[in-house]
């Protein structure tokens, strides 16, 4: 946004006004590089981010001996970026009506600390848990045992872990700052200043089984869709088509 005229500002700029093409991961993305960059919007392309198809889905774990407690998930930087303050918001009205939920926040960054005393200052720290950095192993744990997945950005490019998130059968909420919904259709939506829609978004996943599966089923069909092979296939499609028939002398000399 306008606060965010720096140095890096200007390298972004200089760097896409050179460049021939410009690829953006969403929709959204794109419109942010129209409104502050102002680049010319005939040679910015939106290619999605996919998923890893081969990588191990994780197992969903089971409870021993009692009712599983039900999490929700915020897996990324924790930074201003990724609207911590309003997770803390949205969790204390989901707790007011469902006091036994884990708000589960795995992660680094320079928000982290303001986060935890945040979570502190508004009474409900003893419902959130803190694991700080998360392995790929880890991650894969914490999304076996989320039951849905949260992240109420300010502004978000795209959001590659909701998309993992998708994949490991998990409903998404998130911001409409943020490029994720654009292909998945199950994922729910709100301004990432809405607590009071998200929390309700919460509560309906964490108590509806039948919802919450509806939102999976629909993730799941489209994952099929959002791949890293069809990202790679539209971008050699914008090549071609900018370059003409180099691009097939140099495959033959290749």
């Amino acid at each position: 946004g306008p606060q965010a005229r720096n140095k890096v500002f200007e390298i972004e700029k200089a760097a896409m006004q050179a460049a021939d093409l410009v690829f953006a991961v969403s929709g959204y993305t794109r419109d942010c590089i129209l409104q502050h960059y102002r680049i010319d919007a005939s040679k910015i392309f939106v290619v999605y981010n996919g998923v890893d198809e081969d990588a191990p889905l994780p197992q969903a774990s089971k409870p021993q001996g009692k009712i599983k407690e039900k999490k929700v998930l915020f897996l990324g930087r924790v930074t201003r970026q990724k609207g911590p303050t309003y997770l803390i918001e949205t969790a204390i009205q989901v707790l007011k009506r469902l006091p036994k939920v884990k708000f589960v926040v795995a992660g680094t960054g320079n928000s982290l600390r303001e986060l935890m005393l945040y979570a502190k200052k508004r009474e409900v720290f003893n419902s959130f848990e803190f694991t700080g950095f998360a392995s790929p192993g880890q991650v894969a744990q914490l999304l076996a045992g989320a039951d849905v997945y949260f992240m109420p950005s300010v502004s978000e490019p795209f959001g590659l872990a909701g998309l993992e998130a998708a994949q490991a059968s998990v409903p998404v909420v998130v911001s409409k700052q943020s490029g994720l919904g654009e292909v998945l259709p199950g994922a729910l939506q709100a301004d990432y200043w809405d607590t009071v829609t998200f929390s309700d978004y919460l509560y309906k996943l964490l108590t509806d089984p039948a919802w919450h599966q509806q939102k999976v089923a629909l993730n799941d069909k489209q994952l099929k869709r959002i791949t890293w092979a069809r990202a790679a296939e539209d971008i050699i499609f914008h090549f071609e088509k900018l370059l003409g028939n180099t691009v097939e002398i140099l495959r033959q000399e290749t």
